[in-house]
């Protein structure tokens, strides 16, 4: 399975074993879920049971051709971004994830039992949450009478990906920035290498780089700097052994310090160079845009 960046991230996997069914089944069913609904099943407890009848049925419950894999039905996952969510202070309710789930389904899947449930996920490497509602698609197209089928591999994820995209600007959320961060909740979050960096009495090479971005940033302002405050901060820093350069593009800040290198998304809120911009109170991005001198390596 597999999501994107700062959209919402759309996973699938095939369901292709009755032991893989009755794994997804548990896990819909579980007393976990915050909320729950369905489409064009008649009693929401069974439903495991109705779209087992609906492929059997349809002889859908066998493969198509002699010794080839059937697919039974598809556990599909939509992960907002955990920015977006509440409990990180975004837009996302419990409420409106489902609501997004319902539309996301009416427009794909109209003619196919389905199933979702609202997750509240727990990040295992920093501890950050999101909402995730998880979807389970069963294979028989009630209005044809014949087996989904979304295309070629690649191509169907890539569609799924467009309707995604379209989404969440409908809704007015975030997309995918190349080469940036994915949640900036993920980013202020320790990893767990960072952790037991910590808990050894190691400075992580983040928390330095971050430490010293923000002392020389508060003397700039404390100064009341007039100069041109991105070549000042990237000279400062590098009286303390850290390299600030910027990309060609002018849109992306890396640091890099004792042979290790981060992109100023990753550390965090306020350390790009929109960050850095508000930061230093500054015009650096328009700057930046028009290609005049920082002194900075590109």
């Amino acid at each position: 399975m597999g999501g994107l960046g700062l959209m919402t991230a759309i996973k699938q996997v095939s369901v292709t074993t009755e032991a893989h069914v009755n794994n997804v089944g548990r896990y819909l069913n579980s007393e976990k879920a915050l909320m729950r609904d369905s489409q064009h099943i008649i009693d929401s407890t069974r439903w495991a049971q109705e779209m087992q009848s609906t492929r059997e049925a349809y002889g859908h419950n066998t493969p198509c051709r002699a010794g080839a894999r059937n697919t039974f039905m598809y556990h599909q996952v939509l992960g907002f971004n955990p920015d977006e969510c509440e409990m990180n202070g975004g837009k996302i309710t419990a409420e409106r994830a489902m609501a997004y789930a319902k539309e996301y389904v009416e427009s794909r899947y109209p003619n196919q039992e389905c199933v979702w449930v609202l997750h509240d996920e727990v990040c295992k490497a920093d501890g950050s949450h999101r909402y995730a509602v998880h979807i389970g698609i069963n294979r028989t197209d009630l209005e044809t009478g014949k087996r989904l089928n979304e295309g070629e591999g690649r191509r169907a994820a890539n569609d799924r990906v467009r309707t995604i995209r379209e989404m969440d600007e409908k809704h007015g959320l975030r997309q995918l920035i190349a080469g940036e961060r994915n949640s900036r909740v993920h980013a202020m979050q320790p990893t767990r290498a960072e952790v037991e960096m910590r808990a050894r009495g190691v400075v992580p090479h983040k928390d330095y780089i971050r430490g010293s971005v923000r002392k020389h940033m508060h003397d700039l302002r404390s100064e009341r700097f007039k100069g041109n405050g991105m070549r000042e901060l990237a000279s400062r820093l590098g009286n303390d052994g850290i390299k600030m350069s910027v990309s060609s593009g002018g849109k992306r800040l890396t640091f890099e310090h004792d042979g290790f290198k981060v992109g100023g998304s990753k550390l965090g809120r306020g350390f790009s160079v929109q960050g850095i911009e508000k930061g230093l109170q500054m015009e650096a991005q328009r700057e930046i845009a028009q290609g005049r001198d920082f002194e900075l390596e590109r």
